[in-house]
């Protein structure tokens, strides 16, 4: 029996809306009846950590309960009509790219200027002489990326394919879904802008999945904002977000609603299943084949969208070179499919311990009865997490009984500004990193360095039991440029390096994992597997045999290699910061701050000495870069400025 909207019978077609938090909009929807979508109050989470990979979600309705055959996860209702009233919540970002239509919109009338989405009619230009938007000033962007049609193409989808035993398949283009979307625009890639249109079908001839054909959808999305200071001037425009989601389809007719710009319309989504839908067909999500069978996706940017990427995907791999014209890159992204436990729980409000009945009367992003109840006993409503919640999930474990609802098999990696280091001279052509893991909850961005400790760490979290009462058993891929590895531990420039992986459990317990560990063309790779949860940490720490430097306080010797012409191999990274095991950290030229630099680059991993008070500061710079410092009295590095700063408990 196939999954169908009729499991959610209890709903109407526009009640059954399922919203979603992002980065750059939060608003104030009204869904399944009395229901609100209320922006996450964002926590800082100042954690060492290393990455992860996401897989995506499909199959069939039909796996009973407590089996661990991967499945697609449709929420269930919550508008006060099916039982107890309760609070819930669900960590799974399978359909993290299924929430918008693509959109070029004018900010200053269809946001608040709270952030929020503004509740009156909407302004979406078809491209940048459109004259209903030749007042417009600030723009946002949310565009799904085409397939390519000439070489001169730029922000579009070059190749997707798989990859078996037996050679590369080649996928074909089929049609995108729907055929038109409501507010797609045509962009202007002299400007920086591309074209926005609908998702695209993408068949891939005999790489079955669950349903026995052979056809993906595939989402390539970037997020962004333009401004100009005049009707009459040229904008500019900046993106701080890429995603790419493909998912295992079958078509499936029937009536739906379409996806917006402005997030509704998602019923077929939630409700039904689809990846993606027009007014009368579905592609309805399968699961992916777990069989080793890769897949990957190839686009053509004008430079590098990101130099780091995390997501699920298992045994990654990826190339940035130069388009056959010269003008651009392509950015070659593959990897197997994750299966990835998703958690979902619900309780009363009294049940629920005082840490998340502080975290919920705080503001969160959710659906249900909740909007004007300002009873939480009252309420029946969804949290819907997002997978950096650490302490959510934390308390939510025991609720659930430490074991996932269901496991769903996922593709997909995002680019990170999160990256962004200044202890390195990152370029427009090359790629620093990927990390991947299938764990439910990861931190979206690279490993961190910790100073204390002298290695790279990244926490993960997932319930410890599978839906049929297994262990899950965790992956973790990480692959990182060799002289940016380098960089980081002072090592010398031609001396081997060695790794060791180990799993540091919540209760301080170290013990080694299985690992492989291996050098080519430039690259490191590291992958850890068949560890358990709940929430541990995964440390990798590099050593260098006789010959090379390792100091223990970064005082080795600067790489300077420039790379190929093409991007793909080793990049300068001569700009290196180095820091002492007092927390002073200084950049080649000399200049110092204090502070042990967390984040995006060393931390501190031992405990504040005793009466001593340590902040946590946290510093912005043009394009998105972040760098957080710890210590006494730490500093912004020059071109930074502060954003925030607290007292580290």
């Amino acid at each position: 029996m196939r999954r169908a909207s009729h499991q959610l019978t209890s709903l109407s077609s526009s009640n059954r809306a399922f919203l979603r938090h992002n980065f750059l909009h939060t608003s104030l929807r009204n869904i399944f009846g009395l229901a609100t979508f209320r922006r996450t109050l964002t926590r800082a989470l100042v954690a060492s950590l290393l990455s992860i990979t996401l897989p995506i979600a499909a199959t069939n309705l039909a796996v009973a309960a407590g089996s661990d055959d991967p499945k697609t996860f449709l929420l269930p209702a919550f508008n006060g009509q099916n039982g107890a009233n309760g609070v819930g919540v669900i960590f799974d970002d399978s359909q993290a790219a299924l929430s918008y239509a693509s959109g070029l919109g004018d900010t200053n009338i269809n946001s608040n200027p709270d952030g929020t989405q503004a509740s009156g009619a909407k302004l979406y230009c078809k491209n940048l002489q459109d004259p209903a938007c030749s007042k417009t000033t600030n723009f946002s962007v949310f565009a799904i990326l085409q397939p390519c049609k000439s070489e001169s193409d730029l922000f579009c989808i070059q190749e997707v394919y798989a990859k078996t035993p037996n050679g590369k398949v080649t996928g074909k283009f089929v049609e995108n879904l729907p055929a038109a979307g409501p507010t797609d625009f045509t962009g202007d890639s002299s400007l920086g802008l591309p074209t926005g249109g609908p998702p695209s079908i993408w068949q891939i001839p005999g790489i079955k999945n669950s349903s026995g054909g052979d056809s993906y959808t595939l989402f390539v999305s970037t997020r962004g904002k333009g401004q100009r200071a005049s009707a009459t001037s040229t904008p500019t425009f900046q993106f701080n977000e890429y995603t790419v989601a493909l998912y295992a389809t079958s078509s499936k007719s029937g009536s739906y609603q379409l996806v917006t710009a402005d997030g509704n319309g998602l019923d077929a989504i939630v409700g039904g299943g689809c990846a993606t839908n027009s007014e009368s067909k579905c592609a309805l999500r399968e699961s992916f084949p777990t069989d080793g069978t890769a897949f990957g996706v190839s686009i053509r940017f004008p430079k590098a969208p990101s130099n780091w990427f995390y997501g699920r995907l298992s045994k990654p791999s990826f190339t940035l070179n130069k388009s056959n014209s010269g003008s651009s890159v392509v950015l070659d992204v593959s990897g197997e499919p994750v299966t990835v436990p998703v958690l979902f729980g619900k309780s009363s409000w009294g049940s629920l311990s005082p840490a998340l009945q502080k975290y919920y009367q705080g503001g969160f992003p959710s659906v249900g009865k909740m909007y004007g109840v300002s009873d939480p006993n009252q309420w029946d409503v969804a949290h819907l997490a997002s997978s950096k919640d650490f302490d959510v999930l934390k308390g939510w474990i025991p609720i659930v009984k430490d074991t996932a609802a269901a496991l769903t098999t996922q593709w997909y990696f995002k680019a990170s500004n999160e990256g962004s280091d200044p202890r390195f001279a990152s370029r427009d052509d090359q790629v620093d990193g990927i990390v991947t893991s299938n764990a439910t909850a990861y931190v979206p961005g690279p490993p961190t360095f910790n100073q204390q400790t002298q290695s790279l760490e990244y926490q993960v979290g997932a319930p410890h039991l599978t839906p049929s009462g297994a262990t899950f058993r965790g992956t973790y891929d990480l692959t990182i440029r060799a002289d940016a590895a380098r960089a980081i531990y002072g090592f010398a420039k031609n001396v081997p390096v060695k790794a060791t992986v180990s799993i540091v459990s919540e209760n301080g317990q170290e013990i080694a994992a299985q690992e492989q560990v291996g050098e080519k063309d430039g690259w490191f790779f590291l992958r850890a597997e068949n560890f358990t949860f709940s929430s541990p940490k995964l440390r990798v720490k590099l050593t260098q045999s006789a010959g090379g430097t390792n100091s223990g306080n970064n005082q080795g010797s600067n790489n300077q290699s420039g790379g190929n012409q093409n991007g793909n191999n080793q990049g300068n990274y001569a700009d290196t910061v180095k820091c002492d095991g007092t927390g002073k950290c200084c950049d080649a030229s000399g200049k110092c701050t204090t502070g042990n630099p967390v984040g995006n680059n060393n931390s501190g991993g031992s405990k504040n000495a005793a009466g001593v008070k340590t902040y946590v500061l946290k510093c912005s710079a043009k394009g998105g870069k972040t760098w957080v410092a710890r210590g006494v009295n730490p500093k912004c590095p020059k071109g930074y400025k502060q954003v925030s700063k607290k007292l580290e408990k």
